[in-house]
């Protein structure tokens, strides 16, 4: 999942692109921002080379990830060309400049207040326009290392590793022994992995003004979501290496859709724009869905920033990650009759844009995690709806966020960015215990450092193997040996 990137022409203020060739940066300048109180002296021993992950919080509330790099290729600060670097043994300052789209002179600067090592700086975030300050605040930044004592692998060995021929891929899902790879506004990748060690491309489908952004198999229908024209029907029927991809659905009330969830003739479809509700639809003629109900999750608010971003379905009840709100159950009861989903509980803990429901004996688990800086992956025990309980916490590193997770039987398969793909034991209820990795994520990719969400983005659990999708590398097929 990729719900925030921060690219600091859209998410900080909105201008547009171009070198800025104006002297007029002053209250962007180093010397202009107060740095009394810092601790510069410990700024001498930043090794300031390879890729940093950045968190930055403006005083206003706006809080977002974003990347740094030094290193290798074209230094970049928030994935614009950095065009100061300042340097020294009592000083760390970094800055951007960049032309408006009305013309002004934006600068968007960092300077570093102290660093607790050669690899994490704290420091000031400010933003100018024409040389004054329109937005301040701090920022961390940690460089991007591979956990300390790892390898490559534990227990995970990758089958095949397959690059897109174009784009990122956003989605994949599998059957027949083909792998459907959505990659955003590059479209559709059809693979044939009969044989997982030599996947092969066997057709691609691109449509204009579409961004692919999740996706869902059901018997031979495959649903696409995108980002803002609703869903694409294609057909496996007739020819699975080339689906028939022509029907569509929601496209013209510019619905986002980002989770798909099927339970028998109902499918579910998270949307966190224009609505921010699920949509139910009847498939029971696939490639003809009937609107059922646009669901609103009970005391959510759209102004809160709470908003469904992943669903999942267990003993007839729906599981939503709702970013700010936690995680919420609801009934489905007799829901396309009735078209009345009826909440039974929350749980308010951390902000939460990813989960896995099952069972573990008598209980019904959810496992919950987001894409936020400094997540960690939870586990409650939801039997009771309307007193869930948290069993257990695993803080994930704050530089390497959670990007989407399956649970196969008692195995949970994360998906954890530049941490790459992590197995966990869950076959007690409480914290999950460590059962493999595999690092995924290296410097030297090509592409990496423009933004904060790189590296495995999400996991596909089946045949036996796992699917991952990783935003440098492309298609990835793991085989986990516990």
């Amino acid at each position: 999942m990729n719900r925030f990137p921060l690219v600091a022409a859209t998410a900080f203020l909105a201008f547009g692109c171009g070198k800025d060739s104006s002297d007029n940066k002053a209250e962007c300048q180093v010397e202009a921002i107060d740095l009394t109180g810092c601790d510069r002296s410990t700024l001498g021993a930043v090794q300031a080379e390879g890729i940093w992950n950045t968190n930055i919080n403006f005083e206003d509330g706006y809080t977002g990830p974003s990347a740094i790099r030094f290193s290798p290729g074209e230094p970049l600060l928030i994935g614009l060309a950095m065009t100061t670097k300042q340097l020294t043994p009592d000083t760390f300052f970094l800055a951007s400049d960049v032309s408006g789209s009305d013309g002004s002179a934006v600068r968007y600067a960092f300077a570093g207040c102290k660093a607790s090592g050669p690899g994490t700086v704290l420091g000031v975030a400010r933003v100018c326009r024409n040389g004054e300050t329109v937005r301040q605040g701090t920022f961390t930044a940690t460089r991007v290392t591979r956990r300390d004592g790892e390898s490559e692998s534990d227990r995970v060995a990758l089958v095949s590793q397959t690059p897109l021929p174009r784009g990122v891929p956003s989605s994949v899902v599998t059957a027949g022994g083909y792998a459907y790879v959505t990659a955003g506004d590059q479209g559709l990748f059809v693979y044939d992995v009969k044989d997982p060690v030599h996947p092969t491309l066997v057709s691609e489908q691109k449509f204009p003004s579409e961004t692919y952004t999740t996706s869902l198999i059901s018997g031979t229908t495959l649903y696409l979501g995108t980002y803002a024209t609703g869903l694409r029907i294609c057909d496996l029927a007739a020819n699975p290496v080339v689906p028939r991809c022509d029907k569509t659905f929601l496209a013209d009330s510019e619905v986002r859709v980002d989770s798909l969830a099927k339970d028998g003739n109902l499918l579910y479809v998270a949307s966190p724009q224009p609505k921010s509700d699920i949509v139910v639809l009847d498939v029971t003629q696939p490639a003809a869905p009937v609107l059922v109900v646009r669901y609103t999750v009970e005391g959510s608010s759209t102004t809160l920033g709470e908003f469904p971003y992943a669903l999942a379905i267990q003993d007839g009840r729906l599981y939503v990650s709702n970013w700010s709100y936690g995680v919420t159950v609801t009934d489905l009861t007799n829901v396309a009759t009735t078209k009345a989903p009826k909440l039974l509980g929350r749980f308010g803990g951390p902000s939460t844009s990813a989960l896995a429901v099952g069972r573990l004996g008598d209980a019904t688990v959810v496992f919950q995690g987001s894409d936020a800086w400094g997540s960690s992956l939870l586990t409650l025990d939801a039997t009771n709806p309307a007193n869930i309980v948290q069993r257990g916490e695993l803080a994930l590193r704050p530089e390497a966020s959670l990007g989407g997770m399956v649970l196969s039987g008692t195995t949970l398969y994360v998906a954890n960015y530049q941490d790459g793909l992590r197995v966990y034991d869950v076959s007690t209820l409480g914290t999950p215990k460590a059962a493999g990795y595999f690092n995924t994520w290296s410097e030297s990719d090509a592409g990496r450092g423009q933004g904060f969400f790189e590296g495995l983005q999400g996991v596909h659990v089946a045949d036996g193997l796992v699917y991952g999708w990783d935003t440098s590398r492309g298609l990835l097929v793991f085989r986990h040996t516990p």
